[in-house]
């Protein structure tokens, strides 16, 4: 495996780690206060499901990460995670601006990380 290549991967991981912390600490309290649901079991929903949106982003720099660290000894089997999750990254990158234009800034570090993996994968 190209050094290059495992340290572009890496660095796509923590783009995508540092996109699931932001989301923690500027989205979650922002969104819950605006949106204020009017009884508990609501704000409950509304909390579980903004919950689940951020374990998703973890979860995607997670097993980007396992990419990463598996390139070097299987690349194949990387090789497979980390188009994953460049397709998720892309499906971020799309998707934000379609549905809230204004928030298009979010998807820098999710875009980024895909263009760092995708090169990874060719330098590979």
């Amino acid at each position: 495996m190209n050094p290059i290549a495992s340290i572009l991967f890496y660095i796509g991981a923590a783009l995508m780690l540092l996109d699931a912390g932001t989301y923690s600490l500027g989205a979650l309290g922002p969104i819950r206060a605006v949106l204020k649901p009017p009884d508990a079991y609501w704000n409950r929903r509304l909390l579980l499901n903004l919950l689940l949106a951020n374990m998703g982003l973890y979860f995607t720099a997670l097993y980007t990460g396992i990419g990463a660290f598996l390139a070097g000894s299987a690349p194949n089997t990387a090789h497979l995670v980390l188009l994953l999750s460049v397709v998720v990254c892309l499906y971020s990158a799309v998707s934000v601006p379609l549905l809230t234009p204004k928030d298009w800034p979010h998807i820098i570090p999710r875009a980024l990380a895909s263009v760092l993996i995708l090169v990874g994968l060719i330098l590979g």
